[in-house]
């Protein structure tokens, strides 16, 4: 018995040592961000899911104006287009070597698509083929492009999630937590890409208002959304548009009625909430294996927003088979809804 004690003493001892001196992969600092609690009502609950068989980790979608073609990005790099009028086979438009994730279309010409490890690429619909329009801002290679919008006047808004981590450690951005994303607006006319917010904690949907005044961007690891002024007094300017969201804020879009529609793709947990101010906690998470790092919860929660950042309606299901919506359209009067890591596409019919 003696010797079952010391040996399991000894084990204890060196992985103590080993949590001491090993180095954390990380370099956390302490953060603390408000939290409101949003109820689940269910609403999400009576959604349907098409397309499971050719459609994985299809994290972002649009509709052509016609509402026959829906488009979206498979996570094995292909961009796919399906008929919702009639079910013939799906049309794979393009491919990427790394995984496409946000995308705008532009009306049955251009679809412009952030490729997580490529940059922002813009597909020619008519003619075939893509350009990548950017992949780098002053010398540093994008890690993770995430999302991307076009203004009425022709600029083109997009996000870099982290130009530190990719898509397969995102995670440690997250627990690091020193704003490694960043947003930025692309001239096509002169192929100039500037920097308009830096430092954000992982930049992800973007969404501009329908007068080109503002841009709409996600910042999910710290739970709000920001607004970024293109005109008028603040131009140049940025602000908080909704702070204190009740989940991880993924996209985010200009919905058919005006409004604009965010979707969070994970609830908020109490213990995420307690580790984030003490950095010793994160530092100390990296050093375990990682099958034992906190892991997203599921449950859906889409919000429905004026422009002024007052929260209009919402919809949930806080126990969802169809989990991980990363993207939200409403088109009419339904929200189409994309992916991270699960199949298919959702639909919910609104009431």
């Amino acid at each position: 018995m003696r010797k079952i004690v010391l040996t399991l003493l000894g084990l204890l001892v060196v992985l103590f040592l080993y949590l001491l001196l090993t180095p954390a992969p990380i370099d956390p600092v302490a953060l603390e961000f408000p939290r409101e609690e949003l109820g689940d009502n269910g609403a999400l609950s009576t959604l349907t899911v098409s397309f499971t068989e050719y459609c994985s980790g299809c994290e972002d979608i649009d509709l052509s104006a016609n509402k026959r073609w829906l488009y979206t990005g498979h996570e094995d790099g292909r961009i796919l287009r399906f008929d919702l009028k009639d079910s013939g086979p799906t049309v794979v438009i393009d491919s990427f070597p790394s995984r496409p994730i946000g995308m705008d279309l532009v009306g049955d010409t251009l679809l412009y698509v952030c490729v997580e490890r490529d940059g922002l690429a813009v597909i020619d619909l008519r003619n075939g083929g893509h350009r990548i329009l950017v992949s780098e801002y002053d010398g540093k290679a994008f890690q993770l492009t995430d999302d991307v919008d076009l203004a009425p006047d022709g600029r083109i808004y997009f996000t870099d999630a982290s130009d530190k981590y990719g898509d397969e450690d995102l995670q440690l951005d997250l627990l690091e937590g020193r704003g490694n994303g960043a947003f930025y607006r692309y001239e096509p006319r002169t192929g100039k890409t500037e920097r308009l917010i830096d430092d954000l904690h992982f930049a992800n949907g973007v969404a501009v208002s329908p007068d080109g005044s503002f841009a709409l961007v996600n910042e999910t690891g710290a739970f709000r959304t920001l607004r970024y002024w293109i005109s008028g007094p603040k131009a140049g300017s940025h602000d908080i548009f909704i702070e204190g969201l009740s989940g991880w804020p993924d996209g985010i879009s200009l919905g058919s009625d005006g409004n604009f529609y965010l979707t969070l793709i994970s609830p908020r947990t109490g213990l995420h909430d307690f580790i984030l101010p003490r950095p010793w906690t994160r530092r100390l998470t990296t050093k375990l294996p990682r099958s034992w790092w906190p892991k997203p919860v599921k449950g859906n929660q889409i919000l429905a927003l004026s422009d002024g950042g007052e929260m209009l309606q919402f919809w949930t299901d806080l126990s969802p088979e169809f989990s991980g919506i990363s993207s939200v359209e409403r088109k009419g009067d339904s929200l189409l809804l994309g992916t991270l890591n699960d199949v298919g596409v959702g639909f919910h019919v609104l009431d």
